[in-house]
């Protein structure tokens, strides 16, 4: 990462952990996963089951919404401020200042889900002591797609409002845990240019339903190396591409 990048991404970094917003969701956030140890007394049995299955839950809702809520006010709010243009004055192509922002978000997330992650383990080990299998991969897998849907999020706030840009993120990520639904629907679809719009839904949208491996840790199921290193590699592939995509929207974003 060059140094113009870094300085970018640290000051998103630094401005993002002192946004309210995100110590409010923080707070949701362990308030759902202590919760969940009460729900738990409740079942016989399944007390770890619970706490994992609601712990992990309570993980992807929070980080969610906060890649999407940040995310959508990283441009506007610097166009707003009128911050942006002392920014680019300087040696800071548009791309760089646009990635610079998304490595900046990620570093947040990545806190945020590191804390989280710290919260839940010890909720677990309150519980039993016994962690759940592949529950690393499962925290990964969760931070990759975060990074997907952090950059589509930043996609729409390049060239839209904040409100639309929050509605439209909320859509690919609603839309993308059921893609495994459109390919079934093609074949339902009424006329040749509804099952054509639904087909290319199906391969631009992301698979979101790919890094959900929560069931498989609650149950203690198998996850290979070789299914990680997929995901990871979709994630990384479809993230650079809507890095691509917000750069050449941004690029003809009028400024003034």
């Amino acid at each position: 990462m060059s140094g113009r990048l870094w300085a970018i991404a640290n000051h998103t970094f630094k401005e993002a952990v002192r946004d309210r917003i995100l110590v409010l969701f923080l707070i949701f956030a362990f308030a759902m996963m202590a919760a969940s140890t009460v729900l738990s007394w409740l079942t016989v049995g399944s007390e770890l089951k619970i706490v994992t299955d609601l712990g992990l839950g309570a993980l992807a809702i929070f980080g969610t919404a906060i890649a999407i809520f940040i995310g959508i006010t990283l441009v506007h709010k610097e166009v707003e401020k009128k911050t942006i243009y002392a920014v680019l004055a300087k040696p800071v192509s548009r791309w760089e200042f646009l990635v610079g922002k998304y490595f900046g978000l990620m570093l947040t997330l990545a806190v945020v889900t590191g804390l989280m992650a710290v919260f839940y383990t010890a909720l677990v080990w309150w519980k039993g002591g016994e962690f759940p299998s592949h529950l690393f991969a499962a925290v990964l897998l969760t931070y990759m797609e975060l990074s997907i849907i952090t950059a589509v999020a930043l996609v729409f706030s390049s060239f839209t409002t904040p409100m639309l840009a929050a509605v439209f993120t909320v859509a690919v990520y609603v839309v993308g845990h059921l893609t495994w639904g459109l390919a079934s629907f093609v074949d339902l679809a009424p006329g040749a240019g509804t099952q054509s719009l639904v087909t290319v839904l199906y391969y631009i949208l992301p698979d979101l339903e790919t890094f959900n491996i929560r069931s498989r840790v609650v149950h203690r199921l198998p996850v290979t190396t070789g299914y990680v290193v997929d995901a990871v590699g979709y994630s990384l592939a479809y993230t650079a591409g809507m890095l691509a995509l917000a750069t050449v929207l941004f690029r003809r974003r009028d400024l003034t």
